[in-house]
């Protein structure tokens, strides 16, 4: 009602939008792992455009490897970053390779993550134990062992023992034991567990 007036003439530009999801770094070399143990890597994935990337799907290819933190659906804003954790873990021996693909909306999807690792076989070691004969007198020896001192202690020979010594061939290297030995007396009486 009080009429119009018009403003001096104004620029408007107009920026295209960029939507790009770069992963860093695009390879994971995992080395030599020991088979039944595991290694974890992780990829930085940072939205690198002005505009939001939404991750459509996660996928992963190749024997022993899983991944986590990355999940589809998710959305990266401009600068943001999100983790994905590759974890391998080998069920046989020699050279194993695969891949992670994250597809998106992105200009530069999908984005591809080279996986690389090395089953090898455990190597197996010896314990050796001597101990003092009892002074009673007894048909043998039972021998147990625990990964705790003072803990559960489980049975490792499947007949009595008649010499003083035993030798323990299923330990791996890194690892705590703790061994305790009782006697066995002709009645199949076994004794308290020794220091």
């Amino acid at each position: 009602s009080a009429g119009s007036a018009a403003s001096n003439a104004a620029t408007l530009t107009v920026n295209s939008s960029t939507v790009l999801l770069n992963a860093n770094p695009t390879d994971l070399a995992f080395g030599s792992v020991t088979i039944g143990s595991s290694s974890t890597l992780s990829v930085t994935f940072t939205n690198a455009g002005n505009s939001n990337v939404t991750v459509s799907n996660v996928s992963i290819s190749g024997a022993g490897y899983t991944a986590t933190g990355l999940s589809t659906g998710q959305i990266l804003t401009p600068a943001q970053t999100a983790t994905l954790n590759v974890t391998f873990s080998p069920s046989a021996t020699g050279t194993l390779t695969g891949s992670v693909t994250v597809t998106s909306d992105a200009t530069n999807s999908p984005a591809t993550v080279s996986l690389s690792g090395s089953g090898v076989q455990p190597v197996s070691h010896t314990v050796t134990l001597t101990w003092s004969p009892s002074t009673s007198s007894v048909s043998g020896y039972n021998i147990y062992r625990s990964s705790v001192s003072g803990g559960s202690y489980s049975k490792l020979n499947s007949t009595v023992v008649s010499t003083t010594s035993f030798d323990d061939s299923s330990v791996q290297a890194g690892q705590t034991y703790y061994y305790v030995v009782t006697s066995v007396d002709s009645s199949n009486m076994e004794s308290t567990y020794s220091s």
